[in-house]
């Protein structure tokens, strides 16, 4: 291990050994075409700095680095020749107690960095107190005027009531309020409890390659510091700015997120790489510069965070505007009930001419006459809907990261539910992700089918084996440096590797396998210099990397040779080979039998599932004196020229077993009315091999047999008019029956899901699946983005749920938590519209009929508690049943199903049938109205638990101990208040023969909704029996 000063400067001799060059005094940097002594902490800011300043936003003035640091970060890069170029970097590692190669050293300067620059952090938005909630709460106009009407009455009551406890109506009122305030602070509270941990775990999870005293490792983002090396390859997002210090050409990132354009900019040695910024192709190493709220990401975040924005659902405001249509009624009701009363007092003092004024018990009156109205809007307004979605989004939100899903977009948790189609990708979703080498063909030699259990292979590649004959070593020797130099694959400095696609871990296996050496690839890597990468792209289907080497890797005097390899799919790869290698090492012209007769030898392999990929190369040129010249020509080539003439050397299959849940999954999808269809990069033989394997095709198709499966480019000529342009009509023609898009680009994918969400034939919600920054535009352009924890983070970025178990069965779970929202939302619908139909005609006919309102404002409040807190929550707490993954898609559109109607006119008509037997019998004043009124509420919970065609409403009730304990209590208080709060309440204690009698009026609403529901149940039994679904 190297041992570091505190500013841990380059060695001359590790400069000379690494450079071959010679270390110069240190003669200045060029800057924008200025000589300048290196970080002259009196330079003054140049036109490029404000430059800089002016087109990125930033304010880098108020960085917190050193004035040197600054001046290199305000020109975006370090310009000079190369050995400038290093004299810099070495000069700004040492200013961060860092080395460019082997990153920070000791828990010691990492924390002094912290403490100096700051932690990569940005500080979080305000956190809401109690007292926040509340003063929010308040700011609602009824409470307030309720509140108003409290103290007044409070006030008249204490001065004209000859009761000694009439002061107690107004403190009931303030009371009451008091306990909706602090209902609705507590859930609140809980929900921004739910959300901080969900941010918080987000933090945790996005994890970045970061090299500290040499060693590389994962480290939470949270956790880099200045001076860090972090690791970037395509697909990354860079947490915090900083400077490249290596980069494998051509590394490109995109910098719209600061500026606005979106091409691609290419970064080299040097150049400075500011936050946020999208690595879309190459790899780098970069020295972080700033970080947290000095970054220019951060810089973003704090103000975004600043600004005041609440977020609501499409269901949410759909559920404001139909409080609003419902409150309207609560208006007028009140309004007509308030005159209807009213007039009654004054009438007869109209008609005795009002000689002595208004006495002042009439005026008490009056004012509870108002008290009653303000009451009846409260109840009428169902405010409590908004809170139910609230409610069910975190209830559901928090059992989702239960199952390992981080909902990045609270909306998208609601919008699951209403999924029609389903995009999947194939690899890791539907498959395991586990690749291995299932079988491969090697200049001329077929081996396998090989199998892998565990760490152990069933033969020795490489060595005789009973059916395997010997390789020559040359061809493994050759086959090896190939799939070592063409690899995206980030080691640690034990040779493990840390990150990388699957497929490539697979062919290190094969390779360290077929050398004996678990290390060979990270160990062979060292010894040859990688100049350029043209990465593998949707478009492209292959990787192309340059190299050099000596013809003899131990003769120092061998010839150096520039070397080109190409990995990729079979038959994009196998057009481009003029030669193939054959068992000696030698080779020979690609004719066209053979070429045929590898062609059909890759499709038996698709056919049973497996992804081919094919290995080539070419020496591009011989003869040359130094690596540096080697290195020039490598770094002009064209992916053309480098890709052209290959010598094909070895064809292997992988093979991704299909997860044990897909086929269960693909099957709940079609059952819940849901299309599935994949889409994937692979070969068409490949994807329907395994399409028909998990049950997105069967042997004849599909149920019609008209299922559609064809590759991107037939899919691109389909749906394009003449003149290239898309034609909705065409994709609707298709999408319906398609079931597998083959050989897809991502452009391919974001068109198919674009033409779903503006279909024509009906509405659709179409969820996509993706891992790769390819797949970041269609996971964007969807309706609900998932995308896979193992993925880029280029697409958890664009991604609206990130599913860290990288499974079909997660996505199902998404859809029934979803649906569970709604189905939740449909319960307290159900109920609440129940309650306030009732309230609002018991209260209006009561007034008609008996010139007072048959519940007292300070019952109605307690009913009001019941009805938008307590009962939102106890409703908004059931898991998912497995009746929703029987119904079809769920919509925002229809928020009222026809059985919900039914359910609530049926009750709402027995409830005024019971109210009004109750009034005749015992008159608007007898406490048995307050009390079966409120016993009936408790008994329609238990109806609303479900609000679909199911006859058990008592089914897996049991397992929501919240819903037993709020009924309990909703129970127990209502009790308390009858028997014991007669002075508050204005009720007297029930005995048992008037208790029983509510209760008995209250339980028949429970076999009456059986009753109602029974032919709906009936008929739906007989469709799913008739549709075999």
């Amino acid at each position: 291990m190297t041992s570091f000063t505190k500013k841990c400067p380059m060695s001359a001799s590790r400069f000379e050994r690494r450079t071959g060059r010679v270390r110069r005094p240190n003669r200045g940097v060029r800057v924008r075409g200025r000589a300048k002594r290196p970080f002259d902490k009196d330079a003054k800011a140049s036109e490029s700095y404000r430059y800089a300043e002016d087109a990125l936003g930033l304010d880098l003035n108020n960085l917190s680095l050193e004035p040197s640091l600054r001046h290199i970060v305000s020109h975006g890069r370090i310009e000079g020749d190369a050995e400038q170029i290093d004299e810099a970097l070495e000069e700004l590692a040492s200013a961060l107690c860092s080395n460019v190669e082997f990153g920070v050293a000791g828990e010691e300067i990492i924390e002094n960095n912290r403490k100096r620059y700051g932690a990569n952090a940005v500080e979080p938005a305000k956190v809401n107190s109690f007292v926040d909630f509340a003063r929010e709460a308040l700011k609602d106009v009824t409470l307030r005027v309720l509140i108003a009407s409290g103290f007044v009455s409070l006030a008249l009551e204490s001065v004209v009531a000859d009761e000694p406890y009439a002061w107690l109506n107004g403190a009931a009122i303030l009371l009451a309020v008091s306990i909706i305030v602090v209902v609705e602070c507590v859930n609140n509270s809980e929900k921004q409890r739910s959300f901080l941990s969900l941010n918080a775990l987000m933090q945790e999870t996005t994890l970045a390659s970061v090299t500290r005293a040499g060693v590389r490792s994962l480290v939470p983002k949270g956790e880099i510091v200045c001076g860090d090396i972090v690791e970037l390859q395509s697909g990354d997002v860079l947490p915090c700015d900083g400077v490249v210090v290596e980069a494998a050409a051509p590394f490109l990132c995109d910098q719209s997120h600061l500026t606005g354009e979106s091409d691609e900019v290419e970064k080299r040695r040097g150049d400075v790489l500011f936050g946020g910024s999208k690595v879309t192709s190459g790899r780098a190493s970069t020295m972080i510069i700033a970080v947290g709220t000095q970054s220019s990401s951060g810089k973003i975040a704090a103000m975004i965070s600043d600004v005041d924005s609440q977020e609501f659902t499409p269901l949410q405001l759909q559920l404001q505007a139909l409080a609003i249509t419902i409150g309207r009624y609560g208006i007028a009701a009140a309004t007509f009930v308030s005159v209807i009363l009213a007039s009654s007092l004054i009438a007869p003092l109209i008609a005795s001419g009002m000689s002595d004024g208004i006495p002042p018990e009439i005026e008490l009156e009056l004012l509870h006459i108002v008290i009653i109205a303000i009451t009846i809007v409260v109840v009428s307004v169902p405010e409590g809907l908004p809170l139910a979605v609230t409610l069910a989004l975190a209830y559901s939100v928090s059992r989702m990261m239960k199952v390992e899903m981080l909902v990045r977009v609270l909306g998208s948790a609601e919008t699951s539910g209403e999924i029609t189609t389903l995009l999947l990708d194939k690899t890791g979703t539907l498959t395991r992700n586990e690749q291995t080498v299932a079988r491969a063909w090697i200049a001329g030699v077929d081996i396998g089918p090989l199998t892998k259990t565990g760490s152990s292979w069933n033969s020795e590649i490489g060595k005789v084996t009973q059916d395997t004959p010997r390789l020559d070593p040359r061809v493994v020797k050759l086959l090896s440096i190939l799939l070592a130099m063409n690899s995206t694959l980030i080691y640690d400095s034990e040779g493990k590797v840390l990150r990388g696609p699957k497929s490539e871990i697979a062919l290190l296996d094969f390779v360290n396998l077929m050398n004996g050496d678990k290390t060979f690839v990270a160990t062979i890597r060292e010894y040859f210099p990688l100049v350029k990468i043209f990465p593998f792209s949707a478009e492209r289907k292959r990787m192309c990397s340059l190299f050099t080497l000596r013809d003899a890797v131990d003769d120092e005097m061998g010839d150096v040779i520039v070397r080109a390899v190409t990995k990729g799919a079979a038959q994009d790869v196998l057009n481009l080979c003029a030669t193939i290698m054959i068992e000696d090492g030698t080779s020979r012209p690609l004719d066209l039998v053979t070429r045929e007769y590898l062609s059909r030898k890759f499709l038996e392999w698709q056919e049973h599932a497996e992804r081919v990929l094919l290995v080539a190369y070419r020496d591009i040129e011989r003869d040359l004196i130094t690596i540096e010249d080697a290195t020039e020509i490598a770094r002009c080539m064209s992916a053309t020229d480098a890709e052209s003439d290959l010598t094909l050397v070895a064809a292997v299959g992988l093979s991704d077993p299909l997860r044990e849940e897909s086929a269960e999954s693909v099957r709940l999808c079609k059952k819940a009315g849901v299309s599935v269809t994949m889409v994937t990069g692979d070969s068409l033989s490949t994807a329907t091999a395994l399409a028909k394997l998990c049950g997105i095709l069967d042997d004849a198709g599909d149920e019609s047999g008209s299922a559609l499966t064809m590759t991107g480019e037939e899919f691109r000529e389909r749906i394009r008019t003449s003149d290239g342009k898309v034609d909705q009509r065409k994709i609707d023609e298709i999408w319906p029956r398609l079931r597998v898009l083959a050989r897809a680009s991502p452009n391919d994918k974001f068109v198919l899901t674009a033409g779903i969400q503006q279909s024509r034939l009906s509405r659709q919600i179409c969820g996509v699946c993706g891992d790769g920054e390819n797949d970041a535009p269609a996971l964007r352009r969807s309706s609900v983005g998932f995308a896979l924890g193992s993925g880029t983070e280029m697409a958890r970025s664009a991604a609206d749920i990130v599913l860290l178990q990288d499974s079909i069965a997660s996505v199902v779970d998404a859809i029934r938590y979803g649906r569970n929202v709604f189905e939740s939302i449909e319960k307290f619908i159900t109920f609440q519209l129940t309650a306030n139909v009732t309230t609002i005609l018991l209260s209006t006919g009561g007034a008609l009929v008996y010139a007072q309102a048959p519940l007292s404002a300070i019952e109605l409040l307690f009913v009001n508690l019941v009805i938008d807190s307590l009962a939102s929550l106890a409703l908004a707490t059931e898991e998912p049943s497995n009746e929703v993954m029987r119904q079809p898609p769920a919509s925002a559109g229809e928020l009222i199903t026809s059985t919900m109607r039914v359910a609530i006119f049926t009750q709402v008509i027995y409830q005024l049938t019971v109210m009004t037997y109750l009034l005749d019998e015992f008159g608007p004043d007898d406490t048995q109205i307050y009390g079966c009124f409120v016993l009936m509420q408790l008994a329609n919970q238990f109806n609303c638990r479900k609000v679909t065609t199911e006859l058990n409403v008592f089914e897996g009730i049991l397992k929501n101990k919240l819903f037993l304990f709020l009924v309990a209590s909703e129970l127990l208080m209502h009790v308390l208040i009858v028997q014991r709060g007669g002075a508050v309440f204005h009720t007297t204690p029930m005995d048992l023969g008037e208790w029983a009698r509510c209760g008995a009026f209250a339980l028949c609403a429970l076999p009456l909704r059986a009753l109602v529901v029974a032919p709906f149940s009936k008929a739906r039994s007989g469709s799913t029996t008739g549709t075999g679904s």
